[in-house]
């Protein structure tokens, strides 16, 4: 009797120590968007096609996320917008061996080896800005540059006509002639412009370099004096317009891409007429995301394109945008909410990439 109690009172404890070996045994799994304390941080790397106020946007995207999802987060690129510069990057990440790499592939073509090679050595890598064609990514982010193309000539030619011009010369400038995305943009500049009295110059080359874009356009303008409108297709053009248009007292309107403190000071001013935003925050979160999202959480890339979407900034909204550029807190606050409403599922956003056009 005795020995029969003595085992009733040791049973509760069997128990309860059975129960903590098997806890212990079998950890509840990490909620999907963060980290276990216990596991080593992810490393993710992401290489600029190169450094200017438009890339420090995406710099802070992709910052921004990794330190919402609890990685380690790389940011590099050459000053000097150098494709073998970018690629020699690109291939330290692969010797670091990161876990995952995002790359702006400047030109495409140039891009596909380096990522076969990344995607080779069990390196997920997604794109960003720039389409790569033939490479081994599976996901892309950016805008649909043709389609943006076609309603900067849109919006170019409302306001052409709300001065009162019909007709005359439209002078395009090109940063880096060759690239496909800034090809598109111009293809469906031209498409828009269809129809009108205008006529728009061959692309002319006016470099990346900030000093060397000025002076470009500076010779443009000089050889063009009879223009109605100057179009810059690259994130440098409108500051450097908008500088030579005062310089010069020039009366032809002023247009063109990004959000930069600059452009959005020169729609402000009068200067500038209209710019297109192509949220470059975006293409710095959004492929950390869906990195974290594949080597954590075990979703699949997105495969295709996701879609950034394309802002039109004039004077009549300046005012609104302008904080949430140019203040660190507003835009990852503006961002956060965005990303929340709008990509809460990449893998159904994602869809084919947009045609290129002859």
């Amino acid at each position: 009797m005795k020995r029969l109690a003595k085992a009733l009172v040791c049973l509760p404890l069997l128990l309860v120590v059975s129960c903590q070996q098997k806890d212990s045994a079998a950890p509840s799994p990490t909620p999907a968007g963060t980290s276990s304390s216990s596991a080593p941080k992810l490393k993710i790397g992401y290489v600029l096609h190169g450094l200017n106020d438009f890339t420090q946007v995406i710099k802070r995207g992709a910052e921004d996320a990794a330190k919402e999802l609890g990685v380690d987060v790389e940011v590099v690129g050459p000053a000097s917008f150098e494709a073998t510069e970018a690629i020699g990057m690109f291939e330290g990440m692969i010797q670091k061996k990161v876990d995952g790499l995002a790359v702006i592939p400047m030109p495409g073509e140039v891009w596909v080896k380096p990522i076969k090679e990344a995607v080779d050595a069990k390196i997920p890598v997604v794109t960003a800005n720039i389409t790569s064609d033939g490479s081994a990514s599976e996901a892309w982010f950016g805008q649909d540059e043709y389609q943006s193309g076609v309603i900067l000539a849109q919006e170019i030619r409302k306001l052409l006509e709300a001065d009162g011009k019909k007709s005359g010369k439209i002078l395009a400038g090109v940063c880096k002639p060759g690239v496909a995305v800034l090809d598109e943009r111009y293809k469906g500049f031209k498409k828009g412009m269809e129809g009108a009295s205008y006529s728009v110059t061959d692309p002319k080359d006016v470099g990346t370099e900030n000093t060397a874009n000025y002076s470009a356009w500076e010779n443009q303008a000089t050889a063009n004096p009879d223009m109605v409108a100057a179009v810059g297709f690259c994130s440098m053009d409108i500051p450097n317009l908008a500088k030579l248009k005062t310089r010069s007292n020039g009366k032809w309107l002023v247009g063109g891409y990004d959000l930069n403190a600059e452009t959005l000071e020169a729609i402000k001013s009068g200067n500038t007429q209209v710019s297109l935003g192509q949220h470059p925050y975006l293409q710095g979160y959004l492929p950390v995301l869906a990195l974290v999202r594949h080597l954590r959480d075990k979703l699949p890339l997105p495969k295709g394109w996701v879609n950034v979407g394309t802002e039109i900034v004039n004077k009549g909204n300046v005012d609104k945008v302008y904080p949430r550029e140019t203040k660190r807190d507003e835009e990852t606050k503006w961002y956060a909410d965005h990303v929340k409403r709008s990509f809460t599922d990449l893998g159904t956003l994602a869809k084919p990439l947009p045609k290129m056009h002859p």
